[in-house]
């Protein structure tokens, strides 16, 4: 067990247990354990002093750092690096770079995407606070989109490695880190407004702009602008490039969506008892 785990891609012993694929009654168990864990940290952490609260964010966020580290290195070491699919330009590596800034935003406890966070530093800190507002949005909606469709098709890991390999933990962990600090931004004072998709849309084309330069030039697919990662011959390249980007504005609407919903439920449920509270007898 312990071999299997450190084994390399072409390790005879990984290739005789395979073939490997997601959906097996580990991975289901997995997922559901890491679902639970974001939401009791999230639910451990909200009602903290602020911060705390941020503390543990930019903890979670130098725990991704060290993943992505420990990916790398694990890829050096084993000879499996490549520059075609291993740079953290997919989706869910941005996020790597977005999380410090959306965080800026946020460490003034009182009105913190009004005003910078460094006042003395006024112009180079005004600018990177504009970037800011732009990546906490990013952050939230493909942060939170990135932590569901990576631990429920986790497609880069779990066909060539089994769910217990260095690889898929360090995969499952990132994105549940991951989506731990995108769940906690609506408790650092981040309010999610659904007309706010366009600054994580609008970061996303931006991203995918910058992606496709890189693409052009060392032959990759990041962010799945140069080919889809499944085989779909209906629409080849470039015409399925106008359904993949409705995709993603259609996606990036749902975590504002699943606020508003459990605000609103919260939002009922306080009214119910505070009517209850007052329609009760008093002696």
């Amino acid at each position: 067990m312990i071999k299997l785990i450190f084994a390399n891609r072409d390790d005879p012993l990984l290739v005789q247990n395979g073939p490997y694929k997601p959906f097996t009654l580990s991975h289901i168990i997995v997922i559901l354990i890491l679902f639970q864990l974001v939401c009791l940290a999230v639910r451990q952490s909200r009602h903290k002093e602020y911060r705390i609260r941020y503390k543990r964010v930019c903890k979670a966020y130098k725990f991704l750092v060290f993943l992505n580290i420990l990916r790398f290195v694990w890829d050096w070491h084993t000879g499996c690096f490549n520059i075609k699919e291993d740079l953290p330009l997919q989706l869910c590596g941005i996020q790597m770079f977005a999380i410090p800034l959306a965080l800026y935003t946020q460490r003034i406890k009182s009105d913190p995407i009004s005003r910078p966070a460094f006042p003395k530093f006024n112009a180079i800190s005004k600018k990177i606070h504009k970037i800011g507002i732009y990546a906490i949005e990013f952050v939230y909606a493909y942060g939170i989109i990135g932590f569901l469709l990576a631990l429920i098709f986790p497609a880069t890991t779990l066909y060539d490695y089994p769910v217990f390999h260095l690889r898929s933990i360090q995969s499952f962990l990132y994105h549940t880190t991951m989506g731990f600090i995108a769940f906690m931004l609506p408790h650092l004072n981040y309010r999610p407004r659904v007309y706010n998709i366009r600054k994580a849309y609008n970061s996303l084309i931006l991203c995918t702009l910058f992606t496709g330069i890189v693409n052009i030039s060392i032959g990759s697919n990041y962010l799945y602008t140069a080919k889809l990662p499944i085989r779909f011959d209906l629409l080849p390249w470039p015409t399925y490039l106008p359904f993949l980007f409705a995709f993603a504005l259609g996606v990036g609407y749902l975590p504002y969506y699943i606020y508003d919903l459990v605000q609103e439920k919260y939002s009922d449920k306080d009214k119910e008892t505070h009517s209850q509270a007052w329609d009760s007898p008093r002696f």
